[in-house]
């Protein structure tokens, strides 16, 4: 089914004449590339795309009609012209990206009665050019994910580390990284979101880095932990190594445990029982995974309260981990594709536990 189709029946569905888009993530669909500014009107009939100036050019979007918005051609009047056109009543509108301010001024501007919406929902199952997009900005932080194990060496900073991460990324297509790059090495890898810092990084002590590329607009995000080669850095020795092992098998358990028709909550509970069992549990303070697309973290979640049912086409992150205030922590991320017959995970990289550098022959 088509984005227009499935829009369309939603509109049909929600007794709805109208909806129109304001939210960046929601438009770029439609656009076909990612902007703050602009809209998109979707009628029961027709589908509109309003710009100013600067994007009228880029916008190439067939079996829409084109509106240049300026001084003399408002938002007012070509929205409430295009439901005059087609005797519409209703419209929807995002409440939850709109401003009170501005949802205020359309209620007195637009003629007709607006109804606060939300289309998050519908970016839940990914189409087949949304999922080639996908796999390939997974691509890019596998393959940039081994680079920096090779590359990490003990003496740098967390700071190096994520400034060659992020270039890399680029070299290999990104567009920008999905967020923040987290570099945390040694007692900060306790901090879940510990943004790369001025801390140098030391041998034999773990660094967790969780990073993604953006490619055309869609998200990845991975995290993997590695242990810093330099001198006596036997896995089996380091004093967090089992905490690697009970968070890597409540990871690749959540993993089975994927399939059509189970529910969000099952998959995080699977997770969180195997810490929770080994003694961690208070030490687990996050959601197991979320939905990943246009924005990297999406629903549905991996929370101990999502009652969604997995669908073949969503794509979620499973990421439990552990986190020991004072001693450092661990955590395991891949993307994960929801399939007819089970789940695919969207890495190569191993989430065994490896060695910086070249000493493990990779």
């Amino acid at each position: 089914m088509t984005l227009l189709a499935t829009l369309r029946d939603w509109l049909k569905a929600s007794h709805i004449d109208a909806v129109l888009i304001a939210s960046r993530q929601n438009k770029q669909p439609h656009l076909g590339f990612s902007s703050g500014s602009g809209y998109v009107l979707i009628t029961r009939q027709q589908a509109h795309i309003l710009v100013d100036f600067r994007y009228l050019a880029q916008v190439n979007a067939p079996g829409y009609h084109l509106h240049l918005l300026d001084s003399q051609h408002t938002l007012a009047a070509i929205v409430n012209q295009c439901l005059a056109d087609e005797g519409l009543t209703t419209l929807g509108f995002e409440g939850e990206h709109v401003s009170w301010q501005t949802g205020s001024q359309w209620r007195e501007n637009f003629n007709a009665t607006l109804v606060s919406v939300s289309l998050d929902a519908l970016r839940q199952v990914k189409t087949a050019p949304e999922l080639a997009l996908i796999r390939e900005a997974c691509r890019i932080a596998d393959t940039t994910a081994e680079h920096i194990r090779q590359f990490i060496e003990a003496g740098m900073r967390e700071r190096e580390v994520a400034a060659e991460l992020e270039w890399f990324m680029r070299q290999q297509g990104a567009e920008k990284p999905s967020f923040d790059t987290i570099v945390a090495s040694g007692a900060r890898g306790a901090l879940p979101h510990g943004k790369a810092s001025e801390k140098v990084i030391v041998a034999g002590e773990f660094v967790t880095l969780d990073f993604g590329a953006q490619y055309q607009g869609y998200c990845s995000d991975l995290t993997r932990t590695f242990l810093v080669a330099g001198r006596d850095t036997t896995p089996e020795k380091h004093p967090l190594y089992e905490i690697y092992q009970i968070v890597l098998r409540a990871q690749r358990a959540a993993i089975q445990a994927i399939r059509p028709g189970v529910a969000c909550q099952q998959v995080d509970a699977t997770a969180r029982q195997i810490i929770t069992d080994a003694g961690y549990g208070d030490y687990f303070g996050h959601n197991t995974g979320h939905a990943v697309g246009i924005d990297v973290h999406e629903n549905p979640r991996f929370s101990p309260t999502d009652t969604t049912l997995l669908q073949p086409g969503m794509v979620l992150t499973v990421e439990p981990g552990i986190y020991l205030p004072d001693r450092g922590g661990v955590r395991i991320e891949d993307m994960v594709l929801v399939t007819a017959g089970g789940a695919e995970v969207l890495y190569q990289q191993p989430t065994d536990l490896q060695l910086t550098g070249e000493s493990n022959g990779r």
